[in-house]
């Protein structure tokens, strides 16, 4: 009887999930969204961290370094080959407190990648980030990092450095936002996104 029973679970699987059976980890999350993630994930992604990046943007295309600045990407590096930082901005008269800039850089085979928050906070606010990244990354040996392309730029020692606008970042331990959230339940609309296959 149990064998009957295996094989009409079998029969009446849903397609979708037959065609995926066969897939690693990676091929699943590109099948579905093929332009979201840059390079390996070392494992740590869902489909849910891509499908939260498709919400809100006009149109979805393979990372180029040209076009389509709106659309944040998933990037993943070894944790040693990042940094992290605030960078100040002075002091600003209209909040009376010492700002700055959250940074974080990565390198990888393209060479340096720089994430810059959108915009400078308090200097104390940052240095709070700095306290979550640390706890998030501890111990740790990869850590994946969002953000939207915005352009090149030569570093001091002639080098090309790409800019990106940091949106959060992830480890195994879990997701940290400065921009919309880490999941589709934190967004106050679920339109125009690509949701996951059996997303409620």
């Amino acid at each position: 009887m149990q064998k009957i029973a295996g094989l009409v679970f079998v029969l009446f699987m849903p397609s979708a999930f037959i065609a995926n059976a066969g897939l690693t980890h990676l091929e699943r999350l590109k099948s579905r969204y093929p332009y979201g993630l840059i390079g390996d994930d070392y494992g740590l992604l869902t489909e849910e961290d891509l499908a939260v990046n498709t919400c809100n943007v006009s149109e979805l295309t393979p990372f180029s370094g040209d076009k389509n600045m709106a659309y944040s990407y998933w990037q993943c590096f070894p944790l040693k080959d990042t940094k992290i930082e605030c960078e100040r901005a002075g002091y600003d008269p209209t909040v009376k407190k010492e700002t700055a800039y959250l940074e974080i850089s990565a390198q990888n085979e393209s060479g340096l990648q720089s994430f810059l928050a959108r915009n400078a906070r308090a200097m104390r606010e940052c240095r709070q980030f700095l306290l979550q990244w640390e706890r998030k990354t501890r111990d740790e040996q990869y850590v994946c990092i969002s953000g939207s392309y915005g352009g090149v730029t030569d570093t001091k020692d002639g080098r090309k450095e790409a800019d990106w606008v940091f949106d959060k970042f992830k480890t195994r331990k879990g997701c940290v936002s400065k921009g919309v959230g880490c999941s589709l339940k934190e967004l106050s609309s679920l339109h125009h996104c690509v949701l996951p296959a059996g997303f409620p």
